[in-house]
């Protein structure tokens, strides 16, 4: 299978008029590591492939040069058949949303009710603690939350192989029109250590937004934030203690202890 991934990787890298080193800075790695997979000397890890194949706007399958799907068998192997079978589904049909930094625009992702990575902004506090502008990839949208206002923003416009900022405006509404927001938790591990992160289902009157923020400070935020002190929200029996307590760091530790009842996420809606 290494060798059909690293045809496909070269052809469709040469088809866009790419350097070795252009796919690589896309994608934050080294020259070497593309050249090995070209090589298959090595093989892109799951993150990579599902970026790839987003990048390249082509299916996983095709990416790897399969015609029927089951890359995974070999690339997991050892794992459990069904476990590896659901996980497959859901990042194959998912990962847009989990790419969501990587689109060139969101708001068809919102009508088709997937899930969006976002900064999250209550009054002047930001989810995650950075900027836009820190590195390619990072949220290119942002739900603020501000004098009984919610204001859901593109902010970023991914081409080619650069996350330009823009100003685009999604949705505006009062706070009000929130009928509830559920909170619930995922991780992943694309760090070394692993990330931990917020998703938020947001309801309002007319639609349903699904987000997800790099941050389970974000989930302590709204659930004490006195705006929302009307909002019904919904959150998982087993992490209701930990979110009440009233130090956001206490509450930040106590969410870690539970990470075994935290699932993975790899795009799929929870």
């Amino acid at each position: 299978m290494s060798l059909a991934v690293g045809k496909q990787i070269k052809k469709f890298r040469q088809e866009r008029h790419l350097s070795q080193q252009d796919l690589a800075d896309h994608l934050m790695i080294s020259r070497q590591t593309i050249s090995k997979w070209e090589l298959g000397k090595s093989l892109p890890d799951l993150e990579n492939v599902i970026r790839l194949a987003e990048y390249f706007d082509v299916s996983v399958d095709v990416l790897i040069g399969y015609k029927k799907s089951g890359f995974l068998t070999s690339l997991f192997q050892g794992r459990k058949g069904k476990e590896l079978t659901k996980m497959a589904k859901d990042i194959e049909q998912n990962k847009t949303a989990f790419y969501s930094a990587y689109a060139k625009e969101i708001d068809s992702l919102f009508t088709e009710g997937k899930r969006v990575n976002t900064f999250l902004k209550l009054d002047e506090a930001m989810y995650p603690e950075v900027t836009f502008s820190r590195w390619a990839g990072n949220a290119n949208c942002l739900c603020s939350v501000s004098k009984g206002e919610v204001t859901i923003d593109q902010i970023g416009r991914f081409i080619g192989l650069v996350n330009l900022p823009i100003e685009k405006r999604i949705a505006e509404f009062p706070i009000t029109d929130i009928k509830e927001i559920t909170i619930h938790f995922a991780k992943y591990y694309r760090h070394l250590g692993g990330d931990f992160m917020t998703l938020i289902d947001l309801v309002t009157e007319e639609n349903v937004y699904f987000f997800w923020v790099n941050s389970l400070k974000a989930a302590h935020a709204i659930y004490h934030y006195p705006p929302f002190s009307s909002t019904k929200i919904q959150v998982m029996e087993d992490f209701e203690a930990a979110l009440a307590l009233a130090d956001e760091q206490a509450a930040f530790e106590a969410l870690r202890e539970q990470e075994a009842l935290i699932p993975l996420f790899y795009g799929q809606q929870q």
